[in-house]
């Protein structure tokens, strides 16, 4: 049995994912590229050396080399429920997707 690849989607910040050997577990990035360990090793040092001075993550925000702020909310689990639903129907994360609602409020005042 096969699996389909095209019904699965890895998102940062949301998608959890567990140990994978990939010397057994055959895993293509966007572009149809196999990821190996020599890859993702390659890239992580890649990414070490352009942004020396950032936990791994996302890119900043704010400027290059500086950490952006972070906000927390607690919501009643029917809440968040709902923002995840949302933010993954507009294939984003539910940080981005909250990022923009945000943004689009304060341009309304």
């Amino acid at each position: 049995m096969s699996t389909d690849s095209s019904r699965y989607r890895f998102v940062p910040g949301v998608s959890e994912v567990g140990e994978v050997d990939l010397d057994v577990t055959t895993i293509h990035d966007q572009q149809g590229r196999r990821v190996t360990e020599a890859t993702l090793d390659a890239e992580a040092d890649d990414l070490a050396l352009r942004y020396p001075n950032l936990r791994p993550g996302g890119k900043s925000l704010s400027a290059a080399g500086r950490h952006s702020p972070r906000l927390q909310v607690i919501l009643p689990e029917a809440i968040y429920a709902e923002v995840h639903r949302r933010a993954e129907a507009e294939r984003m994360s539910v940080s981005r997707w909250t990022r923009r609602l945000i943004e689009r409020e304060l341009a309304r005042t």
